[in-house]
């Protein structure tokens, strides 16, 4: 998909009316060390947070760790971050703690159960959701603004935040 395709997506894609996760009512993920925490805890305020919903036997969902990884790389400590977050369920957390190793994620990922995931994702983009990769794009007051189901372009995705900015 080309960056100006891309762009119309998010555009399209820009939810109208704002959902925030509110921390204590937001989806409950575990840390790949086992800790339950409300997804809103990775957020930090003033930075964009996306969100990339991935699962360990997901192709399509390994050829984009590298850009995803390189966009984290470049914003994280200055305006956006990513966090990933894993539906192969809890029961998996041993297979996705070696997946990550093995893999060029440099951001950091989480772990929920799909049937949880399928209902928070419901209640905030008003859709059903349809499989990995998709991506949730959270402003910096914590306002989900965009969300896509498939691959992304980090460039479309770097100028949607510079056009949100302005």
């Amino acid at each position: 998909m080309n960056a100006i395709r891309l762009i119309a997506v998010l555009v399209a894609l820009t939810c109208s009316s704002s959902h925030t996760l509110a921390r204590g009512s937001d989806l409950s993920v575990r840390t790949l060390t086992g800790e339950t925490v409300p997804l809103s805890s990775y957020f930090e305020p003033g930075k964009w947070t996306m969100v990339m919903m991935w699962t360990t036997y997901c192709g399509t969902c390994s050829s984009q760790y590298p850009s995803v990884s390189a966009f984290h790389d470049k914003h994280k400590n200055a305006d956006a971050k990513v966090i990933g977050m894993s539906l192969d369920g809890f029961a998996e957390v041993e297979k996705v703690r070696s997946y990550v190793k093995a893999k060029p994620m440099t951001f950091e990922s989480s772990i929920v159960e799909v049937e949880a995931l399928q209902k928070a994702y419901k209640a905030l983009t008003e859709e059903s959701f349809t499989g990995t990769p998709t991506y949730l794009m959270f402003n910096p007051s914590g306002e989900l603004v965009a969300h896509v189901p498939g691959t992304l372009d980090m460039a479309a995705v770097e100028q949607f935040i510079a056009d949100s900015t302005e």
